[in-house]
């Protein structure tokens, strides 16, 4: 499965409450941004990635020579994005006599008692919205086939990156053209995975606005219910040409790219998101090296979320530090 430029955005939700809902899926959001502003963006903030703040800043900074169109909507896109973000710390409130009553729960515990929660039959009109808002529901091919990991891999991705590094630094005289090299980490191929299209600009990690709701749906995918759970590996690649080092640094580099993007300006957990880059050590078409099927990125999942992964409660604003209890003497 492959998402390209003609991405299908709109994703179906299982709830009743899709007319309800006052949030917009990430890819929407993110392709109106892309729609409107891309030749803003590469004529007055190229080397900016998607970002929330350095993005809209610099955006905002170009509004005397901005089009009309960037100018009316990259507001409204930012807008979206964030209230999508801000869904996620209304459920627990609005869903918090589900979770007590009919789930067990405690509390605003919404994450633990998720699963029970989507199964009920009813629940309240506002919590209905709630999930909605939030995209707990959504559900697409990508999600579906992300969630089907049977057995998790036990690999040490520094050890991998490294390895990676080395065997690019090959120059002997017997070495393999791209095509007849074996794959530098097959089992990798044992995991479930998509393979993204993610446009850069040539020789950077910059994601290109075309891609923009490539990797809001992307985020989208890693908010669904079905994935909460589990953590996942962002996989570069860069087609055969250049130097194959510089093609393994750079596929590192867009990786992290990747990583960034989701975690700064969707939030998705960074502990749920490791990155290495394979440069052209495991081409995903070694029929055709120099194909654009191997600059794909692939995202694979990795393991189950460890308990100690989840976030801890945020301590009460301006509460004081509890003392240390004195020894009695």
């Amino acid at each position: 499965m492959v998402w390209g430029r003609s991405i299908l955005l709109i994703l179906a939700l299982s709830a009743p409450s899709l007319a309800a809902a006052q949030t917009m899926p990430f890819a929407e959001g993110a392709a109106i941004l892309g729609k409107s502003c891309a030749p803003d963006i590469t004529a007055n903030c190229r080397g900016v990635n998607i970002d929330s703040t350095r993005l809209k800043e610099c955006l905002y900074r170009n509004q005397d020579v901005m089009s009309a169109a960037c100018k009316a909507d990259y507001p409204r896109a930012f807008d979206a994005i964030q209230k999508r973000i801000a869904a996620r710390a209304t459920v627990g409130r609005e869903c918090e006599y589900e979770v007590v009553k009919k789930c067990h729960g405690k509390g605003r515990e919404v994450f633990k008692s998720l699963d029970c929660l989507l199964a009920l039959p009813t629940v309240s009109a506002r919590c209905t919205k709630s999930i909605a808002d939030v995209g707990y529901r959504t559900t697409d091919e990508a999600a579906t086939k992300l969630s089907g990991l049977e057995k998790p891999l036990e690999l040490d991705i520094p050890a991998l990156r490294a390895k990676v590094v080395e065997r690019s630094k090959s120059r002997g005289k017997n070495e393999p053209p791209p095509n007849k090299r074996p794959p530098i980490a097959p089992e990798l191929n044992n995991l479930p995975s998509v393979n993204i299209d993610v446009q850069f600009d040539t020789d950077t990690p910059i994601v290109r606005p075309e891609s923009y709701s490539t990797l809001g749906q992307l985020a989208d995918t890693l908010v669904n219910s079905a994935l909460l759970n589990y953590t996942f590996l962002i996989v570069g690649h860069v087609e055969s040409g250049a130097r194959r080092d510089h093609n393994v640094f750079l596929s590192q580099r867009r990786a992290d790219a990747i990583r960034d993007i989701l975690v700064n300006t969707f939030k998705i957990s960074s502990k749920r998101l490791q990155t290495v880059g394979l440069g052209e050590e495991q081409l995903l078409d070694p029929t055709r090296p120099n194909g654009p099927a191997n600059a794909q990125t692939q995202i694979m999942t990795l393991a189950k979320v460890p308990e100690q992964a989840e976030a801890p409660k945020a301590a009460a604003k301006g509460a004081p530090a509890k003392n240390p209890a004195k020894k009695k003497r």
